[in-house]
């Protein structure tokens, strides 16, 4: 009874502070950042002091994943609650084209319609849905990228190989590195950065302390003067407010002195087993016959393009380090924009990345596969309520399509009533269980988190190529019938495929029935 009163009398003062009854929300939604994260323990040298801070003060999700490992359909899924099996969107579309996706109701638009206002900045849809946010920020924008006078073109450090991947993905430099295009017989050339969707504005650079600011940068401050604006006020709405970081999204561009905090000659690079691609089934299922997926294309093209393959993949981690880096600052930035204002201790702070990313694991350097550094994500979920619970983790496998109801719960609204085409819209489960008691057996969810990613064979279900990761292991489906299994247990790189083990078979039998029984309700 004791725990209760204090309870009702903690959330009386704040609602008095405020002016609300309400939580607010602050969602940080990062780019393609796997693991390589302090808590997550996935590179040694990573250097991430703030999302450590928060998961401290908050609960981390240890084995989250991502429902499909590319931004657009990650994105449409979990801020619609709406599962890729159930939408069929799984590719490389515009979301919005997707009748059921454009049809459900949004994340901030459920809030608009329940007595919030809705802040966006960033990147947070891949494409924004119109008229979905109250107040809109900083537009989307990954540059800076170099440029030729016409369109965005590679850096011309860039290795060969990569270049036929485009001005994103095959950029991995220091600001410091200006860009220097020589004209072509088609276009006429230029010297500087530009930023990547202006239409060819350019980027101003002297040195990191001289030059335009970034749109992570621009997102953190536009944040803080809305956060400011808000605590002048003496009674607002309640407030949704998500803030979309590219880094560590490609092109790795970020300051010098990102780059500075890791040297080369000290870079350590993935645990990578030389052999480890040879019993997976990723690129037998490639449309065109002897081709490549984008990730092997991206790896052959890195190592191919410097004197060996040790400097290679250590040029191109020194880079997603450093953008690492600079993206957990943005992320101090925004927490210390919170805990300054009047709503730090009303406000649910939830962050998390729209899927991994592969650094060479399986001769693989890219996103949209099946394994553990693709489909894992950083998740960490901050409520005022349950901060008795802080620091404690969470191993259960757990979804991105979580988000939706989680964060609804914990601002008290009833999801059970949202309704699409006569269904209920959320595929998702709260996460509020664990928030409460991490250690719960009781949870409504599944008990392994499926990722599926496009056959491009057929729009069935079943036809994708699927995933499901439990507790201890990975299960593959490829839509030819080849399979992989894991058990991270004994083999947390994903090294070894145990699918024709014999003594492995139950664990087969047993994990392809939850993907089986996945299927069934789509």
């Amino acid at each position: 009874m004791i725990r209760y009163t204090l309870l009702f009398l903690f959330s009386f003062t704040i609602s008095n502070l405020t002016g609300q009854e309400k939580p607010n929300v602050l969602m940080i939604v990062l780019d393609d950042l796997n693991d390589f994260v302090g808590v997550l323990g996935g590179h040694p040298q990573a250097k991430t002091p703030n999302i450590d801070r928060l998961a401290k003060e908050g609960v981390l999700f240890t084995n989250a994943h991502a429902s499909v490992p590319v931004c657009s359909p990650s994105r449409a899924s979990f801020m619609t609650g709406i599962s890729p099996l159930r939408s069929r969107y799984w590719g490389f579309d515009n979301w919005l084209k997707n009748k059921m996706l454009a049809e459900s109701t949004s994340l901030p638009e459920y809030f608009n319609a329940n007595g919030y206002t809705t802040f966006q900045s960033g990147k947070v849809f891949h494409s924004t849905k119109k008229n979905a946010w109250s107040i809109m920020g900083i537009k989307k924008d990954y540059g800076p990228i170099a440029f030729n006078g016409k369109k965005s073109v590679p850096h011309p450090l860039s290795p060969e190989g990569m270049r036929e991947l485009g001005s994103l993905d095959a950029t991995f430099f220091s600001l410091a590195d200006v860009p220097e295009v020589p004209p072509t017989s088609d276009a006429p050339g230029a010297k500087g950065w530009y930023n990547g969707s202006w239409g060819g504005k350019p980027f101003r650079y002297i040195n990191d302390t001289d030059r335009d600011l970034m749109t992570d940068e621009k997102s953190t401050i536009w944040a803080k003067k809305q956060l400011e604006k808000l605590s002048k006020s003496d009674k607002v709405n309640p407030f949704f407010m998500a803030i979309g970081l590219h880094r560590p999204h490609t092109p790795l561009v970020v300051p010098q002195k990102y780059f500075d905090m890791f040297p080369l000659k000290n870079i350590q690079t993935s645990h990578i087993e030389e052999e480890d691609s040879a019993d997976t089934y990723l690129e037998n299922n490639n449309l065109k016959k002897g081709g490549m997926s984008r990730g092997r294309k991206a790896y052959v093209g890195l190592v191919e393009g410097y004197e060996s393959k040790e400097l290679a993949l250590k040029k191109y981690t020194q880079a997603y380090l450093a953008s690492v880096a600079f993206a957990d600052d943005r992320v101090g930035e925004l927490l210390e924009a919170l805990e300054n204002s009047k709503f730090a201790n009303n406000t649910v702070v939830i962050l998390f990345s729209d899927h991994g990313y592969n650094l060479g694991e399986k001769k693989y350097l890219w996103k949209y596969n099946l394994w553990e550094e693709t489909t894992r994500v950083p998740l960490i979920v901050k409520a005022p309520k349950y901060h008795a619970n802080a620091g404690e983790k969470v191993n259960h496998p757990v979804s991105l399509l979580d988000i939706y109801p989680t964060v609804l719960s914990l601002t008290g609204n009833n999801f059970s009533s949202l309704v699409l085409n006569g269904k209920p819209q959320l595929d998702g489960f709260s996460l509020e269980p664990f928030l409460e008691n991490p250690k719960t057996k009781s949870w409504d969810g599944p008990d392994a988190a499926l990722t599926v990613i496009a056959s491009w064979r057929s729009q069935i279900p079943e036809r994708q190529h699927l995933s499901v990761r439990g507790k201890r292991y990975r299960y593959i489906k490829y839509a030819n019938g080849k399979e992989e299994l894991y058990d991270h247990k004994k083999d947390p790189n994903e090294w070894h495929n145990l699918i024709n083990k014999p003594q492995e078979k139950a664990n087969k039998t047993r994990m392809s029935t939850i993907l089986e029984q996945q299927l069934e309700s789509f």
